[in-house]
């Protein structure tokens, strides 16, 4: 039986969280193509599912955009193997990224794909911090008014000049932050999300994209009234510092990120890590049906996962050494490593370590709290070590 045939066309790949939604809006600008380009949201784990998917379907492209896509070293070769072939002869990928992984893998992604000259892998730790500004600079579109507002949304940049959020922006981060929280919600409307976005913050909201951020207006509230009246138990650190654990599992309508970002701002930067708990029912948006089967066979088990994080991401403006490179967790992992406890880590950031604990056994809540303790035993060690104190706290602007 053939093949259906497509016309060459051109795909963009791009992941589901802020920055990848905004990066690959700001992409479909500078390409000038809002409306012919395909779109696939994704996430870098489930990347080589759903390229699989599009090659068994007949699709070709002459031109590949990855935007904020991970590069997930375990399926990295067959991630290689479906791009090249996805390619029309001739046809070259673009890759934008800034997670370690890929920063990690640039070597192969130079030396086995067909890659552009306006590829741009630049890491966290180089103070890249969002892949929206990567594309600005690799297409040259800073000055765009509308990528400028990206830039603007997806640093905070409102709050931080103590600026109100225009309403047409908080209607669109809303559907933005709606859509991780969507993760049924078919391929075409989630690629909608980015083709739409693309014509900037002053175009209206579709009326099919409203319920999602109708679900954020959801979430906001329960976030909110989460901030106000519970107390967090505290975890151990160094000089006069903590750690905190959010234990959400009973919480599906609570934003993790949203929630510790606030604390972490109340308590003036004296909180040094999270460990965080979500509900078990929440799992990732990816587009492709295989990579579905595969997120479900993974995430949809029963028990939560633990993370650890940090606000302390560091920069330019940084009072000491210290608090200008940030704690980076994951090097401070590698350095340090407790085999028990910070084990099989997923690597999404410097400043996000991830994994499953014992997954053998289902954690109850005592569990939870003792293996969060330990965990900050572990930090306070691993943090003491780095010699980090309460004037690395301070961030001078």
């Amino acid at each position: 039986m053939e093949q259906p045939t497509y016309p060459i066309q051109t795909l963009l790949i791009t992941h589901s969280d802020r920055d990848g939604l905004l990066s690959g809006a700001a992409l479909l600008r500078a390409l000038g193509d809002t409306k012919d380009t395909e779109i696939l949201v994704t996430q870098g784990s489930y990347l080589a599912f759903e390229l699989e998917d599009l090659l068994a379907s007949g699709r070709r492209y002459n031109a590949i955009y990855a935007t904020d896509t991970y590069w997930h070293p375990r399926h990295a070769q067959r991630v290689v193997m479906a791009l090249k072939a996805l390619l029309v002869p001739g046809g070259q990928i673009t890759w934008v990224d800034h997670h370690p992984s890929s920063v990690d893998g640039e070597v192969q992604i130079q030396r086995e794909l067909p890659v552009s000259e306006r590829t741009k892998i630049i890491g966290d730790r180089q103070g890249k911090f969002e892949a929206v500004s990567l594309v600005a600079e690799s297409f040259n579109t800073l000055n765009d008014p509308v990528t400028q507002s990206f830039l603007k949304a997806i640093s905070n940049g409102w709050l931080r000049n103590r600026e109100p959020v225009p309403q047409c922006v908080q209607d669109w981060m809303a559907v933005v932050d709606g859509l991780a929280r969507s993760p049924e919600l078919p391929a075409r409307i989630a690629g909608n999300v980015v083709r739409e976005l693309a014509e900037g913050f002053d175009h209206p909201v579709p009326i099919e994209l409203r319920v999602l951020g109708d679900r954020t207006q959801v979430i906001r509230a329960r976030t909110s009234e989460l901030l106000e009246s519970r107390e967090w138990p505290t975890l151990p650190s160094v000089d006069g510092g903590c750690g905190v654990l959010l234990d959400l599992r009973e919480e599906p309508d609570v934003n993790a990120y949203e929630l510790s970002y606030q604390l972490f701002r109340e308590s003036e930067r004296q909180i040094d890590y999270f460990v965080v708990e979500e509900h078990p029912g929440l799992v990732h948006y990816v587009s492709g049906n295989a990579a579905r089967a595969e997120r479900d066979a993974k995430e949809r088990r029963g028990w939560p996962d633990l993370r650890v994080s940090t606000f302390h991401k560091g920069g330019r403006w940084g009072g000491t050494w210290r608090s200008g490179q940030g704690i980076d967790l994951a090097y401070l992992v590698r350095q340090f490593p407790n085999p028990l406890y910070l084990g099989p880590w997923i690597n999404a950031h410097p400043y996000l370590i991830k994994a499953a604990w014992k997954p053998q056994i289902p954690l109850g809540i005592d569990l939870v709290r003792q293996t969060a303790e330990e965990i900050g035993q572990h930090m306070k060690c691993v943090l003491g070590r780095y010699g980090w104190s309460n004037i690395d706290r301070k961030f001078r602007r």
